[in-house]
């Protein structure tokens, strides 16, 4: 029996590399332009690489045309792209393709890394594959949130001579974290995405809230004094958006 290739990349003028992927559920062949805008042909696990090559030099004004079309679009938020890579306190996070049914979670526990794998003949960027990811992303965040987030705090407090309430962690929208008139501190578990010192300069923040009510000038100067870089640090945070459409890469 002959072996086939899984995959070839070739080269197309004007649009430099394409990859060519083989799949066995694939009934045509499928072109899909990338947020980069790579280009990448899906064929049927039988056909040959050569047709492949030949139907894309057949469609080369239409890749022109939609690529061109892309371009001028607003800049969508991205939620999850294949690739995307983070290192939380506790796990790596890697989302990648995979010869997968469904959506699913896979623990390498050897190596420390939480795998987000999805079927290598679904289109990541569908608003259905976006969401199952999203939720389970979201999931493995919020039990490494609540296995390192409350110990954390509890250190800081420690360190700074603050006390609180109860911490709680939540999916939250619109900020990093909050501080209650009850000394209650809210945090959100998108914070496993940022580096250390980012989740400490939060946490921070929320505790000094529990002494000084607002971000006036004794606020400022409090926080000064432990972070000296705070605007450096407020640019970053302000740069990247509190949900999973802002993983970057660490």
């Amino acid at each position: 029996m002959k072996f086939l290739k899984p995959t070839k990349t070739i080269e197309l003028e004007p649009f430099g590399e394409i990859l060519i992927s083989r799949n066995r559920r694939s009934l045509s062949f499928r072109i899909s332009i990338k947020p980069d805008g790579k280009v990448r042909l899906t064929i049927p696990w039988m056909a040959s690489f050569s047709s492949g090559e030949n139907f894309l030099k057949q469609q080369i004004q239409w890749i022109t045309d939609t690529k061109a079309r892309l371009s001028q679009r607003p800049k969508a938020i991205r939620l999850i792209q294949e690739g995307d890579q983070f290192t939380t306190p506790n796990y790596k996070y890697h989302v990648c393709s995979s010869a997968v049914n469904a959506p699913r979670i896979r623990y390498a526990k050897d190596k420390g890394i939480v795998f987000f794998e999805f079927p290598i003949a679904e289109k990541i960027e569908s608003a259905e594959m976006q969401q199952k990811l999203t939720e389970l992303i979201e999931n493995v965040l919020r039990f490494d949130a609540k296995k390192y987030l409350p110990g954390r705090i509890e250190e800081l407090a420690k360190e700074y001579g603050y006390t609180y309430n109860k911490v709680t962690i939540k999916n939250n929208i619109s900020n990093w974290g909050s501080c209650s008139t009850r000394q209650n501190i809210n945090l959100n578990l998108q914070l496993m995405r940022l580096n250390t010192r980012l989740i400490d300069y939060v946490i921070v923040h929320e505790l000094v809230h529990t002494v000084i009510k607002n971000h006036g000038p004794q606020f400022k100067a409090t926080m000064q004094n432990y972070f000296p870089d705070i605007k450096e640090l407020d640019a970053i945070l302000k740069k990247t958006g509190t949900g999973i459409g802002s993983i970057t890469k660490m």
